[in-house]
């Protein structure tokens, strides 16, 4: 079985939480195929992990915490590797920062632990100390994983962890409602992710949104309750109204002819927001509908069906 070092840039710049936790290595793993021995270590790790924290046993009976490298071959879907893993949704979702199941494509290099869990920042105290009382996980567990003696390192992985419900149901395409009202089926004239320039196609950029095509005047609903943060002219948004949610999430309403609510406004999931128009940049009416974890962009598209 190939090794492939921690030191690896690419190792680094996607899971770089990886050397924090004091991981050695990352092996590289070419099948999912249950008959195989690297399968069935990473199965029976998982579930002794589970046993050892459930059961609350002694912390030097967890596994040593592992990472393996494995490229998406062409039929595999995200919850054919959940299975075959002995995974959860969360802890595939934590690991590679997936923001929908549709992520899971031929040629991408994902990674697998051999214990379920989630990665979280060391400097959230609050959640750690959240996560732990929720899931009944004895700090000891994470010491062992991480091995460290305290919550100081930068990344922490949380063995039997768990993501919030929001986060959840954001992946699963339920965490958010259709910005615009129904009445007729949507259509996504820009997608998120690379994209041809719309005023120059030599040149490719990144979208950090979807835009989805509407009369000028449509209404504009909030995709979920939160708080107003910002209104006003921004740049290429033109218009643009900002709500802020639960757990770090922020969505943003551009291109608006006009906003219909101000900073410090409670909002409900489909009140509305503004106006839909072509403020800003863009090359006719539409509405331009992000969502942002923290200061990263998440794709959105699994929520706008064509």
């Amino acid at each position: 079985m190939k090794i492939i070092s921690v030191c690896t840039i690419l190792l680094v710049l996607v899971v770089p939480f990886v050397a924090e936790a004091g991981v050695d290595q990352v092996r590289e793993l070419a099948t999912l195929d249950s008959s195989g021995e690297t399968v069935k270590s990473i199965r029976n790790d998982v579930r002794k992990s589970i046993y050892v924290i459930k059961s609350r046993r002694p912390d030097h009976e967890l596994p040593e915490l592992k990472f393996y490298a494995y490229t998406v071959k062409k039929n595999d879907t995200f919850w054919t590797i959940l299975a075959r893993s002995s995974q959860d949704i969360d802890t595939l979702l934590s690991v590679n920062g997936f923001s929908t199941p549709k992520d899971i494509v031929p040629g991408r290099k994902i990674y697998i632990p051999n214990m379920r869990g989630t990665v979280v920042s060391g400097s959230d105290a609050k959640k750690i100390s959240r996560m732990l009382r929720e899931n009944q996980i004895r700090p000891e567990y994470v010491y062992r994983v991480n091995r460290c003696s305290g919550f100081e390192k930068k990344y922490l992985f949380i063995p039997c962890g768990k993501i919030s419900n929001l986060e959840r149901s954001l992946f699963l395409g339920t965490g958010f409602m259709y910005p615009l009202p129904q009445k007729r089926a949507p259509h996504l004239t820009s997608r998120f992710g690379k994209r041809r320039n719309p005023f120059n196609y030599r040149d490719i950029e990144f979208h950090s949104g979807v835009d989805v095509s509407c009369p000028r005047g449509s209404e504009v609903l909030a995709a979920r309750d939160g708080k107003v943060i910002f209104t006003g002219f921004e740049g290429g948004y033109g218009n643009l109204v900002v709500v802020q949610h639960e757990c770090g999430y922020r969505s943003y309403y551009g291109h608006l002819s006009r906003p219909l609510v101000r900073p410090g406004d409670t909002v409900k999931r489909g009140a509305v927001v503004g106006l839909s128009g072509n403020t800003g940049r863009t090359t006719g009416p539409h509405l331009h509908f992000e969502v942002r974890r923290g200061d990263v962009a998440v794709n959105p598209g699994i929520l706008l069906k064509d």
